[in-house]
């Protein structure tokens, strides 16, 4: 019996007893997320409307150790991504198919001078029974905005006009698409009940809450967790239960990518996994009914610098870095099938910088896409008073430029980067050791600014990260490690940097990057991008390396899939939202 059977087999009590049946670390991968495989028994049972329910059960791969997870989609260190797409609907989605939106939980999306008037689904019902109602979405936008949410970067106020229907108040002329792909990012994932004891209580106490016991709005409603997997059911309170033909989801713990790797070439462990960096050699052991869908990802590997650092806080060691770093090298190491360089660290998703920078495009500094570019960063660290001492720089008393590197292991393209990475740093006369951590503790270095300077993705990622408020605004406020880097109080703050005559300019950097979403078209937003750009790629609050296309996989033997030229085919993630649609149904 293989081993997704056996999972199915042994239903919610024996996935416990399971655990440890596959040995490894349990450290997330390059997604921070799963893959999937299906399996069960096919005896049927019978919908809500009468439809066929399979007794079967999708397993999709996940890299982490659903114990040490939860469901507090507030709390990014510990939040388990992946689960919360099994049981949260989305408020909106984004297909890269057809350039459109698609309403998840919303049913009507207006907006209209300085309001948007969201309106949700009549049958939207939380997995208890109870209806859901715009006092969850009160608490829901109270936490937003205690949370310092982007959103609230130009929504002043909100209001709910009626039990389905909220409104927001725009602090002035926004561009609608900045509002659609703020949404996709929303989830139902805050019910009143809950939720609503953490209003009075300090930020950090809500950001440390780990929501263990969730009450589901998606297609599936928790289980169990222990090491080994997050178990689901079929929820009959989803308002599209007609669209799951299936019983149970699971997504099971993996040691790492190679792990997820050999899971899949097995053709028979799991049916899909989410997100998952493949080379080639290893696709081609893949067998057929192993199906690779590439979403553009808005997201990539990236070096996040410690402000309060007593050598990376200066802005001459961070560009002197940029100098060294050849960034096609990592993209050559690591996956030039999937993988491209940033053309310009600049805080804009490489394949939107020409259309946003416009005739200030050429005006930027590159600092060397495909090269080292030594002599630059050498008289960078010479001006900062530092020296070469027997090929290593120094500061004026003898302490080396350099530290720790973290990367997250069991990411092994980024294992990859990382260590070409350090290997450039170091042949210039840095002093860098690489330090791998499970994914958790990773975040936890960054988040209690316990570094000097480390690998860290330098785009929010998804389809967000197309419009450059978003990736701008998150590497001044570095959201999902609680701002760690000790930039925020920098970011909001007048400064001075050198301009494109060759002058100085001023500005505060957060509100040029607010005025971004406060215009009502592309081409009034577009003078804000450019100076807020600019001011990114010479303070470099992240150092933007590497950008990708998404590799989610999906199996065909058991399961449907949506077609090439479905408007779902390329919407994140494959192993969620298909079901959603009734595109991921079982046909075993």
């Amino acid at each position: 019996m293989s081993r997704r059977r056996l999972l199915a087999a042994a239903g919610a009590s024996g996935v416990a007893a399971l655990a440890g049946c596959s040995g490894g670390n349990t450290e997330p991968t390059d997604s921070g997320s799963g893959s999937g495989s299906g399996s069960g028994d096919t005896t049927d049972e019978s919908g809500e409307s009468g439809m066929s329910v399979a007794d079967a059960s999708f397993s999709n791969a996940y890299t982490g150790n659903p114990v040490d997870l939860h469901f507090n989609a507030s709390a990014t260190q510990n939040f388990a991504w992946p689960a919360g797409r099994a049981v949260f609907a989305p408020f909106l989605k984004y297909s890269f198919n057809n350039s459109e939106f698609m309403y998840g939980a919303l049913s009507d999306l207006q907006i209209e001078d300085q309001e948007v008037t969201m309106t949700f689904r009549d049958d939207l019902t939380w997995s208890n029974g109870d209806e859901w109602t715009t006092e969850d979405l009160e608490v829901q936008l109270q936490l937003a905005q205690k949370t310092g949410s982007s959103l609230f970067g130009y929504v002043d106020d909100f209001e709910m006009v009626d039990d389905k229907t909220g409104k927001l108040i725009l602090s002035g002329p926004t561009n609608p698409q900045i509002i659609k792909f703020e949404l996709t990012n929303f989830f139902v994932d805050t019910k009143a009940e809950t939720h609503e004891q953490w209003l009075d209580a300090p930020e950090a106490d809500f950001l440390q809450w780990a929501w263990e016991d969730p009450v589901a709005s998606g297609m599936f409603q928790f289980e169990n967790k222990d090491q080994q997997a997050f178990e689901f059911s079929r929820n009959p309170e989803f308002y599209k239960s007609d669209n799951v033909n299936f019983e149970s989801y699971l997504l099971e713990s993996y040691g790492g990518n190679t792990a997820q790797h050999q899971a899949l070439i097995s053709g028979t462990e799991v049916d899909a996994s989410t997100s998952l960096f493949t080379p080639p050699e290893i696709a081609d052991r893949f067998p057929d009914h192993v199906v690779e869908v590439n979403i553009p990802a808005k997201w990539g590997y990236g070096i996040v610098f410690n402000h309060n650092d007593p050598h990376f806080g200066k802005r001459n060691v961070r560009q002197a870095v940029a100098h060294v770093i050849n960034r096609q090298a990592l993209v050559d190491n690591a996956g030039p099938r999937t993988k491209f360089t940033a053309p310009i660290p600049c805080g804009i998703a490489p394949r939107d910088q020409e259309y946003w920078l416009g005739d200030w495009y050429d005006d930027f500094e590159t600092y060397g896409a495909d090269e080292t570019q030594a002599e630059q960063a050498t008289q960078l660290l010479e001006e900062a008073g530092y020296t070469k001492v027997d090929g290593t720089w120094q500061d004026s008393e003898g302490e080396t430029l350099g530290g720790e590197y973290f990367s997250p292991s069991g990411w092994t393209d980024w294992t990859t980067m990382t260590q070409t990475v350090v290997s450039q740093l170091n042949e210039f006369g840095f002093d860098f050791s690489v330090s791998t951590k499970p994914t958790n503790d990773w975040f936890g270095q960054y988040s209690n600014s316990n570094f000097s300077m480390g690998s860290l993705y330098w785009l929010p990622g998804g389809s967000r990260s197309s419009f450059p408020y978003f990736p701008l605004y998150y590497q001044l406020w570095a959201t999902d490690i609680g701002g760690g880097h000790g930039y925020r109080e920098k970011a909001d703050s007048e400064q001075t940097i050198p301009s494109r005559d060759g002058g100085e300019t001023t500005l505060n950097p957060l509100e040029v990057t607010r005025n971004i979403a406060r215009q009502a078209n592309d081409d009034e937003s577009r003078p804000y991008v450019q100076q807020a750009a600019w001011h990114n790629h010479i303070e470099l609050p992240f150092l933007g390396l590497v950008s990708k296309f998404e590799q989610s996989w999906v199996t065909d033997d058991e399961w449907t899939v949506a077609s090439e030229d479905s408007p779902n085919r390329r919407v994140k993630w494959p192993p969620f939202w298909w079901v959603h649609e009734g595109e991921l149904q079982y046909q075993g």
